[in-house]
């Protein structure tokens, strides 16, 4: 069912989640009521309100001191709106992300939540930020969007109410775990083993076993 909110609760819960955080009370409920245009307000159009400060082309003034940004569909393959997020990831994680995976929004998403999910792994869990993203929809014309956030805890934003989505590449996760799949080997991974003494020994178990597919063998050494 449903839970209907009142503009200040919506915004308070969108605060908690650590978002909305330099958006005021005023102007966060006459984006709730232009998103909503009379019907009740809900977590979903309140993420709608969100979106529309935050603007749904990357990263924004509104948006980036919350470590999180908004892309609508219609925006997802414009070249500088990629750009604006491929700079963003680079200075938030405060590392160089390939060109390579620049081009396709889905791609950069992907090698990001790999970042972050490697650097967890090999142990930063207390420091470094997990990627999430929350899908909405505009309702004042119908539009598809993404709210991406980096975050080190998530519950806040499963707290909003909203389907969240935990952003790392299925091979990646699983070769982490010492899982090595055929056809498997992930460019993010590739980066990281070789410096990362837990994935060597995986991968030296692996090979002794003979279970470790050809691609992975460079990384032995």
């Amino acid at each position: 069912m449903t839970t209907l909110l009142r503009p200040e609760d919506a915004h308070e819960r969108l605060r908690r989640a650590g978002l909305a955080t330099r958006i005021d009370a005023a102007a966060f409920a006459a984006a709730c009521d232009a998103e909503r245009a009379g019907a009740p307000l809900d977590a979903e159009i309140a993420l709608s309100a969100l979106a529309s400060i935050y603007g749904a082309r990357g990263p924004s003034e509104a948006s980036a001191p919350d470590g999180a940004f908004v892309v609508d569909e219609r925006a997802a393959s414009d070249p500088k709106v990629l750009a604006a997020v491929w700079l963003a990831f680079e200075r938030w994680l405060e590392r160089a992300i390939p060109v390579s995976v620049a081009t396709d929004l889905d791609e950069l998403v992907s090698y990001a939540g790999d970042l972050c999910f490697l650097r967890r792994h090999a142990g930063a869990a207390g420091e470094a930020p997990s990627l999430f993203s929350i899908d909405g929809w505009r309702p004042r014309d119908d539009t598809p969007f993404t709210l991406y956030a980096l975050r080190r805890d998530g519950e806040p934003l499963y707290a909003l109410g909203v389907p969240v989505e935990f952003h790392v590449h299925p091979d990646t996760e699983a070769a982490a775990a010492g899982i090595f799949r055929v056809d498997g080997l992930t460019d993010s991974y590739r980066e990281h083993a070789p410096a990362c003494e837990v994935c060597r020994e995986a991968l030296r178990s692996a090979a002794a076993r003979g279970v470790l597919p050809d691609e992975f063998r460079p990384l032995l050494g």
